[in-house]
């Protein structure tokens, strides 16, 4: 069988970070980094902040909840011999039945603090975009912005496993659809935060659909994305017990949500 179809028909345990097939990750970095450089003329950078060892990787999420820019990014960092990276899905993304049974295949997990703390016990790098859809979803006049929703579980993660913090910010993907409400509102008032774990029930113009009322994936138009690695954020020097210390825990995610923000106001003024 060819190891596409296997990664998408032969069942697997989408918590376990050990689920990930070496083999097919390199198979796939090639096509993946063709398809970013093609379609979004994809340029990343800030390889030298990227180590090898086990840190927490924090990124803006952007462009709905394809997000394929970040698959293509990844497939770059692959490519250039960083192959111990997990990622963490949403629920909605990695209970997909073929979409997410190859996600786990190529390093991404269930999100969560168990499955996050497994890959760490196993010397890999986690990647989490701690704004989930209110990010991904937030409106087009507000791409220029930041938004992790003061959403501090990514620095109790880090504080508990005592690794480093990198900042990875992305420029570009927020405008390949075109998001006109974020609909928080509608998706309280039909509890979409407990069967879908979604803020948001946006409404926007994107392909295929034209319009669309719900966070449902989109087709991204072949805008300009711009990725980079930012200078490490130390963590070391707080004790495990630090995740009790609100002090502490505000002051990191602070210092990230402004190094994400500072890096893409750079992004967005430099020439391509």
């Amino acid at each position: 069988m060819h190891p596409l179809l296997d990664a998408l028909l032969r069942p697997v345990d989408r918590d376990d970070p050990a689920s990930v097939d070496l083999d097919l990750v390199q198979r796939l970095a090639g096509p993946l980094e063709r398809f970013g450089d093609r379609w979004y003329g994809l340029q990343a950078d800030g390889w030298e902040h990227l180590p090898k060892r086990p840190v927490l990787i924090v990124g803006n999420h952007n462009a709905g909840s394809a997000f394929l820019e970040a698959l293509a990014a990844s497939a770059k960092a692959v490519r250039r011999g960083h192959t111990s990276i997990t990622g963490l899905a949403h629920d909605a993304v990695i209970d997909a039945p073929l979409v997410g049974r190859l996600l786990a295949r190529v390093g991404a997990v269930r999100a969560g603090h168990a499955s996050a703390a497994r890959a760490f016990d196993a010397g890999r790098q986690v990647v989490v975009f701690p704004g989930g859809n209110l990010e991904a979803f937030r409106r087009w006049s507000h791409r220029d912005r930041i938004v992790l929703g003061g959403r501090t579980g990514f620095v109790r993660l880090a504080l508990r496993h005592g690794v480093d913090i990198v900042p990875w910010v992305f420029d570009g993907g927020h405008s390949s659809f075109f998001v006109l409400r974020d609909g928080r509102r509608f998706a309280k008032a039909i509890r979409a935060d407990r069967w879908l774990r979604s803020d948001t029930w946006p409404l926007y113009l994107g392909l295929p659909w034209g319009v669309a009322f719900g966070p449902w994936p989109h087709l991204p138009l072949p805008v300009k994305v711009r990725c980079r690695f930012l200078p490490s954020i130390p963590v070391s020097a707080h004790s495990p017990e630090a995740i009790d210390d609100p002090d502490v825990v505000q002051a990191l995610y602070y210092d990230v949500e402004r190094a994400l923000q500072q890096g893409l106001d750079r992004l967005r003024t430099e020439d391509p």
